[in-house]
């Protein structure tokens, strides 16, 4: 591990700004590649402020900007230096938009020479819905397609909360959904239920948030061949892996472009599968 470029890193204490558990997956991943001291969850933040899943508070921003305003809420709140922060999304992949994608963004705050570092990371990995449900038979199906209690469930009267709606957040056992939706079933005719996306509360969000810190620590750690900097990071895939049949460049990736944020110097590095051609099939003049 170098020692000019990462020295920033040495003896540091990094402080997540999270009130969902996510310092679970985010320091430990971050920890095995940089030379921190440790890491620990800012209990002072209140990231909901930004924006919350179940509906109460939109977020009025994007994502990155997002996430960035809430790593300096954190370094504002506990005085850190070094503040780690995520936000997520949920919506239609786009190139495929009947399938539901995770967007997660992680923010690396530096307020020492005020250096944003950021990892975006898009996953088709989601268990994720909501639904409208008028009976305990639907609560129970729509539950049990959702992984329910794996992944625990959010309850309100309708679909888009409106002030004064009762929401019941993190819904981990039958008993108390079944309770929750009866009365509100008997209330207004109706209820919707729906994932709760909180990271602590949807395990298959956090595994895709661990996915997201891991890329980021190895990106964070990657040195620029030119200058020695840290987060030597892909900015471009660049497509034209030749095709196997007639050497054709297809749509597939050949190389990620790599750029440097101090000296601007840009490589470009192969696929990390080692593949170095592409099936036929996927080529636009052997199957056009």
């Amino acid at each position: 591990m170098g020692t000019t470029a990462l020295a920033r890193f040495a003896g540091r204490t990094l402080g997540v700004a999270t009130i969902h558990g996510k310092e679970r997956v985010i320091g430990p991943a971050l920890l095995q590649h940089l030379p921190l001291a440790g890491y620990h969850a800012i209990a002072e933040v209140d990231t909901d402020r930004f924006g919350a899943f179940s509906g109460e508070v939109q977020r009025t921003t994007d994502p990155l900007t997002a996430c960035i305003a809430k790593a300096r809420h954190g370094a504002e709140v506990s005085g850190m230096d070094l503040v780690i922060a995520s936000e997520g999304s949920f919506g239609p992949y786009p190139p495929a938009p009947f399938v539901t994608c995770n967007e997660e963004w992680l923010v690396l705050l530096d307020t020492r020479d005020d250096t944003v570092f950021h990892q975006r990371h898009v996953s088709l990995r989601t268990v994720s819905g909501g639904e409208a449900c008028t009976s305990r038979a639907a609560v129970s199906a729509f539950a049990e397609r959702m992984q329910f209690p794996e992944h625990q469930l959010v309850v309100r009267p309708r679909e888009h909360w409106r002030s004064g709606d009762r929401v019941v957040k993190g819904i981990a056992n039958a008993e108390q959904l079944h309770q929750v939706a009866e009365e509100l079933i008997a209330t207004h005719g109706t209820c919707w239920v729906e994932t709760d996306l909180r990271a602590m509360a949807n395990p298959t969000r956090m595994a895709v948030i661990a996915e997201t810190a891991e890329r980021f620590a190895q990106e964070l750690s990657t040195l620029c061949p030119s200058c020695g900097a840290c987060w030597f990071r892909i900015t471009e895939a660049l497509p034209g892996l030749p095709c196997l049949g007639c050497g054709w460049p297809t749509q597939s990736i050949r190389a990620f472009r790599r750029h440097c944020r101090v000296c601007d110097h840009s490589a470009d590095t192969p696929r990390d599968d080692g593949k170095t051609g592409e099936d036929p099939g996927a080529c636009g003049v052997c199957n056009p």
